[in-house]
């Protein structure tokens, strides 16, 4: 359906996951476009290093990203960086995984275990650290196994020679369902409520499109309300065009780990203290010197 007043907008995201599944359902139900709005949406090309670079390329006007980006950038001096304002995460959405097993997981199985952890972003990596550090484990005592990509991560671990993998949805259920592996740590019920990834814009679009920026804003918090009211099959259902691979059950079965867990908000305004806590994890990993106030890097809608 096609409404009248229709305004353009050019949507990035990082990269496909069920992680990110208010996006897809605000876009599949229609209601961004209830609002007048015609999004253009595609994952960040891989010629731009992220999607802030997209921003500052000037070839996207919203992009979903990891607000420890913009607050990093400060920190290395930068006088001003892309804005954040609405949540689309309220939490951690990557799990720690092993080998199913008869004994139940201590903490203290990761001393000198050996670890492959998230390597396309750094923010998923601090976030297990704090866990780690949180139980008293020191991250130094892991044997790390960095791997280049996704697929040679599951390789190593599928064939035995890492311990725990640290993957996302749909890959965790790709990996309990097919090869026998179990969540050890959920890392978003182990670090709590924090602003872990949200849509930003640069300060002069969002200044010169005020009214744009409310209509995407109120037709995302009903994504989000209708994601909250509807079960995890009917979700599967609204996003399975996004995952063409991957079955109804396991994005079902996904989806519902990410709702047991309190992933997603119902309501995408980013406040002080979820921001405050994503900076705690930031400093605690050594990402950043100083912490940034929650203004330079929040733009309240």
């Amino acid at each position: 359906m096609t409404y009248v007043n229709s305004k353009s907008i050019r949507l990035f995201e990082t990269f496909r996951i069920v992680f990110y599944t208010p996006i897809y359902v605000s876009l599949s139900g229609g209601f961004w476009e209830k609002q007048g709005l015609d999004i253009s949406f595609e994952t960040c090309p891989p010629e731009y290093p992220h999607p802030l670079s997209a921003l500052r390329h000037q070839v996207a006007d919203i992009v979903q990203s990891g607000i420890m980006r913009s607050i990093i950038s400060l920190d290395w001096g930068a006088s001003t960086v892309p804005l954040h304002f609405a949540k689309i995460n309220s939490g951690d959405g990557f799990f720690v995984l092993r080998r199913q097993s008869d004994t139940p997981f201590k903490w203290q199985d990761m001393n000198g275990a050996k670890v492959i952890p998230v390597g396309f972003s750094p923010m998923p990596w601090a976030s297990f650290q704090y866990a780690l550090r949180a139980h008293n484990i020191d991250p130094a005592n892991l044997e790390i196994l960095h791997r280049g990509s996704l697929q040679e991560a599951l390789d190593t671990f599928i064939a035995g020679e890492a311990e725990f993998v640290h993957v996302p949805e749909p890959t965790a259920d790709y990996l309990i369902t097919d090869h026998n592996a179990e969540i050890a740590i959920p890392l978003g019920s182990e670090n709590g409520h924090i602003a872990y990834s949200s849509f930003a814009a640069n300060p002069d679009y969002l200044d010169k499109n005020a009214d744009n920026i409310r209509k995407f804003y109120d037709g995302f918090s009903e994504g989000l309300k209708w994601l909250s009211e509807n079960t995890p099959a009917v979700v599967a259902d609204s996003i399975k065009e996004f995952f063409p691979d991957a079955s109804p059950e396991a994005l079902s079965r996904s989806i519902s780990r990410y709702k047991d867990q309190n992933t997603w908000p119902t309501n995408p305004k980013l406040n002080e203290p979820e921001y405050q806590a994503l900076q705690t994890i930031l400093m605690d990993a050594g990402l950043v010197k100083e912490r940034q106030s929650y203004e330079r890097v929040v733009r309240s809608i």
